[in-house]
C-alpha cells in the first residue's frame, strides 16, 4: 500500500490503518517527514489564500520558519514524548509507529484546509461561523485521530488512554520548557564570549 492508499485508508477507516501500521516493513521514515512538509505547504496556503476579510495578518508579517517550527516542533515533540511516557507505562507502540503514525494524523488537515481556505474568497465576513466551525471541525478530527492512534498501538483501555495523554502533553511541556531554557542559555553564553572577544580586540 503506498502513501496516498495509507491517506485514504486513514480518513475512512483509522482503526484498520493503525493497526496495519504495525505489520513488519508496512512503514517508511521518509513518509512521516513528506507528511509534515505536506502540512506545512498547507498551513502556509491557508494563511496566503485566505479572503481579505478573513486575513488575520498581512503577507509581510507570516514567517516561514515559525510556521515551519510550530508544525515540527510539537509533531517531535509529542511523539518523543508519547513513547517516552508509554514505555514506562507498559505501552506496546514502538518510536516508528508514533513517529509516523502522528504525521498521518494531520491527513484530514492537509487535505481540507485549503479548499475551507478558499472559501473564504467567496463568502461573506457575516459567514465567519461557518468558516470557523470547519476549521474546529478538522482540528477535531486530528486530535480523534491521535487519540485512535494512542489506544490502537499501545493497546490502552478508555482510562489509561485518558492518564497517558494527560501525561503526554505534561512531558511535551516539560521538553518545551528545558528546550526555552537552553536555547536562552546558549544565547547569554555566545552573547558573553561575544563581548568578551570585542572587548579583548577594543583594549588590543
Amino acid at each position: 500500500m503506498n502513501t496516498v492508499q495509507m491517506m485514504r485508508q486513514i480518513l475512512f477507516k483509522p482503526l484498520d490503518f493503525f493497526y496495519e501500521i504495525q505489520e513488519p516493513n508496512r512503514l517508511k521514515w521518509s513518509q512521516g517527514f513528506i507528511l509534515i512538509l505536506l502540512a506545512f505547504i498547507a498551513r502556509m496556503a491557508s494563511l496566503l489564500l485566505v479572503g481579505y476579510d478573513f486575513e488575520t495578518r498581512e503577507p509581510y508579517q507570516i514567517s516561514y520558519l515559525h510556521e515551519f517550527i510550530w508544525i515540527f516542533v510539537p509533531w517531535i515533540t509529542w511523539s518523543l514524548s508519547n513513547w517516552s511516557v508509554s514505555t514506562i507505562l507498559d505501552g506496546e507502540g514502538k518510536f516508528k509507529e508514533l513517529f509516523i503514525g502522528s504525521a498521518f494524523c494531520l491527513v484530514p488537515y492537509i487535505i481540507f484546509i485549503i479548499p475551507i481556505t478558499l472559501m473564504t474568497n467567496v463568502l461573506a465576513l457575516s459567514e465567519e461561523t461557518f468558516y470557523n466551525s470547519a476549521t474546529i471541525f478538522i482540528f477535531c478530527w486530528v486530535g480523534l485521530l491521535i487519540l485512535i492512534k494512542v489506544k490502537v498501538l499501545h493497546d490502552f483501555e478508555v482510562g489509561k488512554l485518558i492518564m497517558i495523554t494527560f501525561f503526554t502533553l505534561l512531558g511535551m511541556a516539560i521538553i518545551w520548557f528545558i528546550g526555552i531554557l537552553l536555547y536562552g542559555l546558549i544565547n547569554q553564553f555566545i552573547s558573553f564570549f561575544l563581548d568578551l572577544f570585542k572587548e579583548i580586540r577594543f583594549r588590543l
